[in-house]
């Protein structure tokens, strides 16, 4: 949709909430905030009056949704909590609301435990039974101890959902209760090639969450009680999960001499689960990339090092490497993007230098403040093509882990 064609729908139906949420979700890709703003307020006041719109699907707990995650972008958060607050008055989103009012409740800094608390008084004022919702936000939070423990208290794990006791054992793992999950792995409804998870394009099976746990209580070497002999291809696998459980030096003890091409699935996995800097170190320490290997995983290492010197303000690097992948792989939108937005980067900032140069008011400093604005919106586009890695809320816990081990 163009700005006339959103401009033109607000002009032809300007009692229709859909329209206007539609509206304001194409204003706020643009970066244009203020115009998405005035349409989520638009639709929900229209709601509210009681008018009728022209499209009855309209669902308004969805608009509330994200009329709470612009207010809490642009820093306004008591609004943005209220606004979550209205779908869980309506008994919609619940998990996505409650985790919006956890993240706002962690800029305090508060400890895991007081959050179940602030989270279960929210919780309880809209919903009848909510322990098991905030377990589900504490998991989704990263909170697994806070987690484990309101699992733990609630009904036995027979009566869980299959989600629920998947993410139960999980978080005993996280924690470090290998005995417990262990005995809730092991039991016969508990298939070995069942799917616990998939986390950043990795599958954790039953099977190898068993292992994990052994290795954890008895070492790789303990007997018939210990892990039992893998393929190559399965230490992997597991070796992957152990990462992504929070075993980053276990990792390496089920792959001990890993080959080029494993080594670098281990880094992929460890950036992927949110351990940015103990990966980016273990791509410094490499005396070069594999920049013209056009195997899978050799071309997203390329990739994860070049969202590296992105993040960094190394723009020019960063750009370089996106080009060096998609000149060996024309199929690699995602480097294209990334190139993009390194460009615009560039040029933002070489515009800032400029601006501060510059006479306040003039006609050449609201010039260069217009082409600033453009290339705002132009990121901002960019940006809602998801080019850079995303990373869940509990994985963002782990940006600044460090470790004694070193992969090699």
């Amino acid at each position: 949709m163009k700005k006339d064609q959103a401009l033109s729908l607000l002009q032809t139906k300007p009692e229709s909430s859909s329209v206007h949420y539609k509206s304001g979700l194409w204003y706020r890709t643009r970066g244009m905030d203020a115009a998405a703003l005035s349409c989520f307020e638009k639709a929900l006041s229209i709601t509210r009056s009681g008018e009728k719109t022209a499209d009855p699907s309209f669902d308004e707990s969805l608009c509330w949704m994200e009329y709470g995650r612009l207010l809490r972008q642009l820093g306004r958060h008591h609004e943005a909590g209220m606004a979550f607050r209205e779908c869980l008055a309506r008994k919609r989103h619940i998990p996505e609301a409650l985790a919006e009012i956890g993240l706002l409740l962690r800029r305090s800094e508060i400890s895991d435990g007081d959050l179940r608390i602030r989270l279960t008084a929210v919780a309880s004022e809209f919903i009848e039974d909510p322990a098991l919702h905030v377990a589900e936000t504490l998991w989704a939070l990263g909170a697994f101890a806070s987690a484990a423990e309101l699992y733990a208290s609630l009904s036995p794990p027979e009566r869980y959902t299959d989600r629920n006791l998947a993410q139960y054992i999980l978080c005993l793992i996280y924690i470090n209760q290998f005995k417990e999950a262990l005995f809730l792995l092991s039991r016969k409804t508990m298939q070995q090639d069942r799917v616990l998870l998939i986390t950043a394009r990795h599958r954790i099976r039953t099977a190898e969450a068993i292992h994990v746990c052994k290795l954890c209580l008895h070492g790789k070497n303990g007997g018939d009680i210990g892990m039992p002999a893998l393929s190559r291809y399965e230490a992997l696998e597991t070796a992957k999960t152990a990462i992504a459980l929070g075993k980053v030096e276990e990792a390496l003890a089920i792959l001990s001499s890993p080959t080029e091409h494993e080594y670098h699935e281990l880094i992929y996995t460890l950036y992927k689960q949110g351990y940015r800097e103990l990966a980016a170190s273990r791509i410094a320490g490499m005396e070069q990339l594999p920049l013209y290997d056009r195997s899978q995983i050799s071309l997203e290492l390329c990739f994860i090092a070049a969202e590296i010197q992105y993040d960094e303000g190394n723009y020019e690097t960063a750009a370089s490497i996106f080009e060096a992948i998609y000149n060996t792989d024309p199929n690699h939108s995602a480097s294209r993007f990334g190139a993009a937005s390194c460009y615009l980067q560039q040029t933002k900032k070489s515009l800032m230098a400029r601006l501060e140069n510059t006479i306040v008011g003039s006609e050449h400093f609201l010039q260069i403040e217009r082409y600033l604005n453009n290339i705002t919106r132009a990121l901002h586009i960019l940006n809602i093509t998801e080019w850079h890695t995303r990373w869940t809320p509990a994985q963002m816990r782990n940006h600044g882990a460090s470790s004694a081990v070193m992969l090699h």
